[in-house]
């Protein structure tokens, strides 16, 4: 078996396997011996067919099938083996057979691991900005009323405020009064803030009123929207059947406990304003972070780096985002109706957009792997932790408020 390997324009190496018919014989008696050991005949024991008959028994195109599975594989693993220098990877693909004579020749593209080509140094001089982040007050509030929501209680009441959560029975009514369409509405604080609808109409409002309001379709909220459009509704009637107030629970040891344990060093409500502070001034930082680097890698990716990402790799990233395309389209059927919707144009260049993302998401992957390697940077690439790279490259090149001291930093780091 002849082999031939050529570097590809690209991350992938094409690969030339010439079979001969001595080859082929070869790899038809290993086939058959294979399909030996399964096959029992009246007179013979399993396994022990003999091969005339066992050629007899198993249909020609499944003999050569198996006998080109095993003579690619073979040759597949020989070109591996030669060649340890070059990091092949994933499967084959691309593969074709052309029949020259007694000869076969089979060629196929097999895929190398990326490798990030430095086009020049000049990246040791790009800077990242300090990130300061600090919580503010209105934010640091916010979250402990949301904290605090999350551990109320509900107490009953008469009369429906903005700090009430109210169960609704809607009926929507056509010309004759005769009832067209119901269903339970919940109004709460999501809904207040949102339409101004929910505000005029149900604040004040008491326990098991009952009042209507013409049918607009165009002035109500999707909630408050017939179901069923081909009936013609007029009026939508109100009653109102449960109100509770939302009561927040107070700040003291109890609910302290409730919330971090009773090991936790949250111990009274000038912890938590800490914690709270600390917490969201970290969720800030990494959001920042995470634009900084990413503004830093768009420019090193665009003037000083390259990495060409393998076709199966690329392949399988857009599986994974149309996968969970599909989760929020809540099916397949629905995508694919989606994309319908949208012509065989527009659907093409959605799924090409989806594809080029993606591969601009791996190109600064393995850019941003290549500049922690630069700068020697201590990654546990065994057990990554979320933003490990990005925070130690910050940490190792945004001590320094000057340009000029950025720069040694970074190339004293590319030295060692």
């Amino acid at each position: 078996m002849q082999k031939k390997v050529t570097k590809g324009n690209g991350a992938f190496y094409d690969i030339e396997l010439t079979l001969t018919a001595d080859d082929y014989a070869k790899g038809k008696e290993k086939a058959l011996k294979e399909f030996q050991k399964d096959l029992s005949l009246p007179g013979f024991r399993k396994g022990f067919v003999p091969m005339h008959l066992v050629e007899e028994q198993v249909k020609p195109e499944y003999v050569s099938l198996s006998v080109y599975e095993h003579l690619i594989n073979k040759g597949l693993q020989e070109v591996v083996w030669k060649n340890k220098t070059i990091k092949f990877v994933w499967e084959p693909y691309d593969m074709k057979q052309d029949k020259k004579g007694e000869e076969t020749v089979v060629s196929l593209k097999l895929d190398i691991f990326p490798e990030v080509e430095v086009k020049n140094g000049d990246w040791t001089s790009l800077s990242m900005k300090s990130i300061s982040p600090k919580a503010t007050k209105e934010e640091i509030d916010e979250a402990m009323t949301r904290l605090k929501k999350n551990y109320a209680d509900y107490k009953d009441t008469d009369v429906i405020s903005r700090n009430s959560i109210s169960k609704v029975s809607m009926s929507f009514l056509d010309k004759d009064g005769k009832e067209v369409d119901k269903w339970t509405l919940y109004v709460w604080e999501q809904e207040f803030d949102e339409f101004p609808f929910f505000v005029n109409t149900f604040v004040g409002k008491k326990k098991w009123e009952e009042f209507s309001i013409e049918y607009k379709e165009k002035d109500l909220p999707p909630t408050v929207q017939s179901k069923k459009p081909e009936a013609k509704s007029v009026k939508v009637s109100f009653n109102l059947i449960d109100i509770k107030d939302v009561v927040l629970p107070e700040i003291n040891e109890e609910t302290l406990t409730k919330l971090f344990g009773k090991d936790s060093e949250v111990k009274n409500e000038s912890d938590l304003l800490k914690y709270i502070d600390d917490s969201i001034s970290a969720q800030k930082f990494d959001t920042e972070l995470i634009k900084e680097v990413e503004d830093f890698l768009n420019i090193i990716r665009e003037k000083h780096m390259e990495v060409a990402i393998p076709q199966t790799l690329l392949n399988q990233e857009v599986r994974v985002r149309l996968e969970n395309l599909e989760k929020r389209f809540w099916g397949k059927e629905k995508m694919e109706e989606y994309f319908k919707q949208m012509g065989e144009d527009k659907a093409k260049t959605f799924v090409d957009d989806i594809s080029a993302a993606a591969k601009e998401s791996l190109e600064k992957f393995f850019i941003l792997q290549k500049v922690a390697d630069e700068l020697k940077l201590d990654i546990n690439r065994e057990k990554p932790v979320d933003l490990e790279i990005e925070k130690k490259l910050y940490d190792k090149l945004v001590g320094s408020t000057t340009k000029e001291e950025w720069e040694k930093k970074v190339k004293k780091a590319v030295k060692k």
